[in-house]
């Protein structure tokens, strides 16, 4: 993973290609597993030591999604780790602007981080009002420490309009699926924007 002082530095993009390429950020409090989720997904491998995300990084990968015309399109995911400390909240809210999705993520462990989830949604609604979301219920692998159950995740889900996944970053459980869900749904909207532009 990288660490960028601008999201631009990331976002250069070759337009000869036929490649999609968007910006998404992993949003949740300190220490729910956001850096391990983009490791798992970007290198498949896990850090069984926490390491807090100082500001923001970033990492980049690509994903085959097959969009709704039945066409498999390239689509490259860059995806910003933000800091989960207040001391960061300005400095998320610069580089959450013109993210086309978020996954925003808690820990099934500790309550207080799905209780600030509705926080997390506002903050990237406020910036980015029409961008794609998708929630990551994370370390279920943690069967025995687990407090918050399927069930407040599916009212999120609800109340979110979002899609639900309960994802592991130390067993990779459903972690491929999140981050190809939230392609699909970027890539989606982008397209759906293009058509309403030319007609």
């Amino acid at each position: 993973m990288t660490e960028g002082p601008t999201p631009s530095a990331a976002d250069s993009s070759d337009e000869s290609s036929d490649e999609f390429k968007f910006r998404v950020v992993l949003l949740g409090e300190a220490a729910v597993g956001k850096t391990s989720l983009i490791r798992r997904f970007t290198e498949n491998s896990f850090d069984e030591e926490y390491k807090q995300t100082i500001g923001t990084t970033f990492a980049s990968k690509d994903v085959s999604v097959t969009d709704d015309e039945g066409h498999t399109r390239q689509v490259r995911l860059i995806v910003w780790d933000m800091g989960g400390q207040t001391t960061y909240r300005e400095l998320r809210r610069q580089f959450m602007k013109g993210s086309s999705g978020a996954i925003i993520a808690y820990d099934v462990s500790r309550p207080e981080t799905f209780m600030a989830m509705n926080n997390w949604f506002e903050s990237f609604r406020e910036t980015c009002p029409n961008a794609a979301v998708v929630i990551a219920a994370n370390k279920v692998d943690l069967l025995d420490s687990r407090i918050v159950p399927v069930e407040p995740g599916l009212m999120l889900r609800d109340w979110f309009q979002a899609d639900y996944y309960e994802t592991s970053a130390k067993t990779g459980a459903a972690v491929t699926d999140v981050f190809d869900k939230l392609a699909k749904l970027v890539l989606r909207q982008v397209r759906a924007e293009k058509k309403s532009s030319e007609m």
